[in-house]
């Protein structure tokens, strides 16, 4: 009797530590750990926080989102292998990054491919760029979420003067390092340098770079004003981001929770984005304040730079997927 008893609770030993361990692997599989590297000031960030809470709200917790700013989550490109590998991560990306992996992606940030709200909205209802998202969880098993936040336009914030390509060309401006960002801020006429977005600050304030290239909101936001001199309102990209999950981490999800998902991140997006797009001009003004020049579009040769950037398309080899999204949205 005594025997059976020490038996019964050595496998009561063993099987309690399995049961715990059973439930909070079940419990993982619906928390999701999303990742970016801006700031926990930034309004993007707020925006996930509200994503989270909304999430969790509508699944009675059954689907928690723990947001990680400032890149903690590691290097971009290591956090989207870890996607594609079915980790429970996400993050923020970008269209030039995911042309990596499906390059006709890339040409959302070719310059001045898009021009405003009205683009963006088109292409939530483009058949073409729903192609390139099944293409990415068919072939590359990274899950589009959402590509609903924008930032707005991105213009060069430089200590050197230049109204034309001509005059940037001495100009050595901090981009991201992806093909599609370097090939667009090269055809403006200036050299592009890629640069962590974490160093940027340094980057210009140690004269490693002249400048960078950035949305108002993002560029008070990193206090560009204190390292350079002018404002450059090329408005050369239209930024959209998108955010991205495993593809095997998001079909395991009940098929509510992927819609509540979706639709929370949507929603969250197109929110602050409006926020944003509304504050830009103040973030402007405040720059301008404190102490940098603004030479604005209006000024800029613009014709001079839209012809430069057409070398971007053709660098890139995505003037076939420029008219396939143009004869959609345009």
């Amino acid at each position: 009797m005594k025997k059976g008893i020490i038996a019964l609770c050595l496998v009561l030993c063993i099987a309690i530590p399995l049961f715990a361990q059973g439930s909070q692997e079940v419990k993982d599989e619906y928390l999701l750990r999303f990742g970016h590297v801006l700031t926990p000031e930034d309004a993007f960030h707020k925006s996930y926080l509200k994503w989270a809470d909304a999430v969790a709200e509508k699944t009675d917790g059954g689907l928690k989102i723990e947001v990680y700013p400032s890149a903690q989550l590691g290097v971009e490109e290591d956090v989207l292998e870890q996607i594609r590998l079915g980790s429970n991560v996400g993050w923020q990306t970008d269209p030039a990054r995911l042309g990596n992996y499906v390059k006709e992606w890339s040409i959302l940030y070719a310059p001045f491919f898009l021009s405003g709200m009205d683009d963006i909205e088109a292409l939530l209802e483009s058949k073409e760029v729903a192609s390139w998202v099944d293409r990415l969880e068919k072939e590359h098993d990274i899950k589009v979420v959402s590509y609903a936040w924008v930032q707005g336009f991105r213009n060069i914030f430089s200590n050197k003067m230049a109204k034309n390509p001509t005059e940037l060309r001495s100009s050595l401006i901090r981009t991201a390092p992806a093909p599609m960002w370097l090939a667009t801020v090269n055809s403006l006429g200036s050299k592009a340098v890629a640069l962590p977005y974490g160093d940027l600050y340094n980057g210009i304030q140690t004269k490693v770079v002249d400048g960078a290239e950035l949305p108002y909101a993002a560029a008070k936001q990193l206090k560009v004003y204190e390292v350079a001199k002018y404002i450059i309102e090329t408005q050369h990209i239209f930024q959209l981001n998108v955010m991205v999950v495993s593809a095997e981490w998001f079909n395991k999800l009940p098929a509510d929770y992927q819609k509540i998902l979706i639709d929370e991140c949507n929603t969250a997006g197109l929110a602050v984005s409006r926020e944003l797009l509304a504050n830009a001009a103040a973030d402007r003004q405040f720059m301008i304040d404190q102490g940098m020049t603004y030479i604005p579009h209006s000024e800029l040769d613009m014709d001079a730079f839209i012809k430069s950037g057409q070398e971007a398309y053709k660098a890139m080899g995505l003037e076939a997927a420029r008219d396939a999204v143009y004869a959609e949205i345009k």
